[in-house]
């Protein structure tokens, strides 16, 4: 194990990606929103509303949770790696860090990443130099990220493995510092989620504000509130772990840092879609509240594995369906 003492400050070199494209504006919420009616229920949610959907919802988790969702979705990169952990998680967080914008492109860039890693991408991690190959990521350029961004990615990601030996030990280490500084401060906003991803995203950035757009964009922080949707759904990939047969999607390679029931629903397009029309949560912004009052819903459902109805909501917003028909789904489950 090296020094845990993080390097000097990555260079200005990094250059300032996509600082032409503005930052979108949140809305204005009130501090205590009313509640959302249901195009499903008709009525303000309730536990016993909620737990009426269950058997539609569990229906529909079976349903889009198969293999067949792999072939078509980003996480079909790191499972290339499934039977080598460090490099499954490593592949797994870089593709989850780029997983913005339709699915067909992420795919095509992200491979286009790994192309450049000649398909080791442990290797390569182990043997980066910044100042030699910086170079080979100076055509990369993907909406709000460039070459650069890229670049500093794998220096930190150099140290992180360098240091922890894994990113589940740096989550891990993070976790307990947290709660620790909780403890003192007493905040109960903070969970052993939100400290995990708060250290990791710190030590990625050298505790040090992004010095570019890019890289602001690229390590959301659960500090200045938003759902940090593309950490969510790369935990999601590490600790939940599927045991029925023929219905393994999620890898499930962590076994300490985290239990399924710590994790929040990814709050991608498709699920805040979802919400808008079933009302799972009064707010609509991409917040981190957003993102907890909507799995809260799912925990009464499911406390053990709430964001498994992540696949219900992804997949019945990309079949189009009308929020109709779970309340049909519902009726024919209940008789």
């Amino acid at each position: 194990m090296t020094n845990k003492q993080p390097p000097k400050a990555p260079s200005k070199a990094v250059q300032k990606a996509g600082a032409k494209t503005p930052k979108p504006k949140r809305k204005a919420h009130a501090t205590q929103p009313v509640m959302a009616k249901s195009p499903v229920l008709g009525a303000p949610k309730s536990v016993a509303d909620w737990q009426a959907l269950a058997p539609a919802l569990d229906a529909l988790v079976t349903q889009y949770k198969v293999p067949s969702y792999i072939e078509s979705d980003p996480i079909q990169i790191p499972y290339r790696y499934v039977d080598n952990p460090k490099a499954c998680e490593l592949v797994a967080f870089i593709t989850a860090l780029f997983s913005y914008g339709r699915r067909d492109f992420i795919i095509e860039t992200i491979n286009g990443l790994f192309q450049i890693t000649e398909n080791d991408p442990i290797g390569f991690l182990e043997s980066f130099n910044r100042q030699r190959d910086a170079k080979l990521f100076q055509h990369f350029i993907y909406r709000f990220n460039k070459g650069p961004d890229v670049a500093f990615l794998w220096e930190r990601l150099q140290w992180v493995y360098a240091t922890y030996g894994s990113l589940e030990a740096l989550f891990e280490e993070s976790v307990e510092l947290g709660l620790k500084e909780n403890g003192l401060k007493a905040d109960p906003s903070v969970t052993r989620l939100k400290a995990g991803i708060t250290g990791v995203t710190d030590a990625l950035l050298n505790h040090q504000e992004p010095n570019s757009y890019g890289l602001k964009f690229l390590f959301a922080h659960p500090g200045k509130g938003g759902a940090c949707k593309r950490f969510n759904m790369f935990l999601r990939w590490m600790v939940r772990q599927d045991e029925e047969p023929g219905g393994k999607v999620d890898f499930g390679l962590w076994k300490k840092a985290l239990e399924p029931a710590d994790l929040l629903i990814p709050l991608d397009t498709h699920v805040m879609k979802m919400n808008r029309k079933l009302g799972l949560s009064p707010r609509q912004d991409g917040s981190w509240r957003t993102a907890d009052e909507i799995t809260d819903v799912f925990r009464q459902l499911c406390p053990q594995d709430p964001v498994k109805y992540d696949y219900a909501l992804f997949g019945f917003s990309l079949d189009k369906r009308a929020p109709e028909e779970l309340l049909t789904l519902a009726l024919q489950a209940k008789s």
